[in-house]
């Protein structure tokens, strides 16, 4: 028998937001399936039998019925758990998914707001930082959840200094009970809410994405600095992805930071520095380029990164003298580690390399970069020479 399976987005879970396909969909189906909330808020329609949301497809397939429909919440496109449970249906059947109202449509049409450009992410039981979607992108959607509840996210926004910014908070959607409120991410951080709730974060002053820092972009003062020739070059041995956790040891003025948060809008980045007077300079540096995913964490590595989750890639660019047992730490916590140190001296350059083929890192590679620079001056262009340094790099094969 030729088998039928329907998975039909259904909005906000309320009868009135179905769509006239969804309706008929409906209509055909032996047996509909959905989780608790939804088997409850759309009983009026039928039968719909609950349950739980890892037993859907299973139940579906066991089903005697030729058409099975399996109701999910929102759009069965946006962040759902329609992509999984195609997967799994269409060994035995045909599939048809049918669209509903995402929540990311529902708020801003109620806020008249256009959500072209939006950029949207899900945090709804997931890991990942809303910080840098903040920082590089004017409005933000976030799906909450979980430990990631909106309260919480508002309250990563204030802790970064991005207290001020506007927020639309969105509870409910569609249900006689929604709850829609704007106001700062300051004040709604002082707020409890439920756990169907969405977020619309609006910047005005966002930072520049992709963009490269110039030395110029920072401000120095009298802590050692990275040169923006060995910091792109070190950023690129890096192989970043866009939600990348990454770690830079020994940050000083955090250049290097601010170059990897610029490659990664989507993850965050820890700036891990001993000196206070460094500390400071990154926290001036992060605020004036808009770097709001860069966090500050004062100490000494490796005991300066407990309680961090765990990096996808690392920069280190001192050590103070415990490289190993950083590098050690670092690779235990993530064995697909990528990382690039960065060496002035002979001395450093030979106990990076001991540590890279002690602690079993693949793909290892020594870069030795000189470069130098000119202004022109009285019709001439004469160049300066940089220090000569040493990048190397190690991480899984690709």
């Amino acid at each position: 028998m030729s088998r039928l399976f329907y998975i039909i987005g259904v909005g906000s879970g309320q009868a009135s937001d179905l769509t006239g396909e969804a309706l008929q969909a409906l209509a055909g189906c032996g047996l509909l399936l959905s989780t608790g909330r939804l088997a409850e808020s759309l009983a009026g329609l039928g039968e719909v039998q609950s349950c739980p949301a890892g037993q859907l497809a299973a139940t579906a397939l066991q089903a005697k019925a030729g058409q099975v429909g399996i109701l999910v919440s929102g759009d069965a496109g946006f962040f759902s758990a329609a992509k999984g449970l195609r997967q799994a249906l269409a060994p035995a059947g045909e599939v048809r998914v049918v669209c509903g109202l995402s929540s990311m449509q529902l708020l801003c049409a109620e806020l008249g707001v256009s959500y072209d450009g939006v950029h949207w992410l899900s945090l709804h039981g997931r890991e990942g930082s809303l910080l840098g979607a903040v920082s590089y992108h004017p409005k933000v959607f976030a799906l909450t959840g979980g430990t990631q509840n909106a309260q919480a996210l508002c309250r990563s926004l204030e802790t970064a200094g991005l207290g001020g910014v506007q927020v639309t908070l969105g509870e409910n959607l569609g249900a006689p009970d929604a709850r829609i409120r704007t106001a700062s991410a300051a004040e709604l951080a002082k707020s409890p809410c439920g756990s169907l709730a969405v977020l619309l974060v609006q910047n005005d002053h966002t930072g520049k994405a992709g963009r490269p820092v110039f030395d110029h972009d920072m401000e120095r003062g009298n802590v050692p600095m990275t040169k923006q020739e060995a910091r792109w070059t070190a950023v690129n041995l890096l192989d970043l992805r866009r939600d990348d956790v990454v770690y830079d040891v020994g940050a000083g003025t955090g250049s290097v930071s601010m170059e990897i948060s610029r490659r990664t809008p989507d993850g965050l980045v820890f700036a891990i520095e001993r000196n206070i007077e460094g500390v400071a300079l990154i926290e001036r540096n992060r605020r004036a380029l808009g770097c709001w995913n860069v966090q500050v964490v004062e100490g000494e590595a490796p005991a300066a990164l407990d309680g961090l989750p765990a990096p996808n890639a690392a920069f280190i660019g001192g050590s103070g003298g415990a490289l190993y047992d950083t590098l050690s730490l670092l690779k235990a916590r993530n064995p697909q580690l990528r990382v690039v140190i960065s060496a002035v001296s002979l001395e450093t350059l030979h106990d990076a390399q001991t540590a890279l083929d002690r602690l079993g890192f693949e793909q290892t590679r020594i870069l030795q970069l000189t470069s130098a620079r000119g202004t022109k001056a009285d019709g001439k262009l004469p160049l300066q020479m940089n220090n000569p340094i040493y990048l190397l790099s190690g991480g899984p094969k690709r």
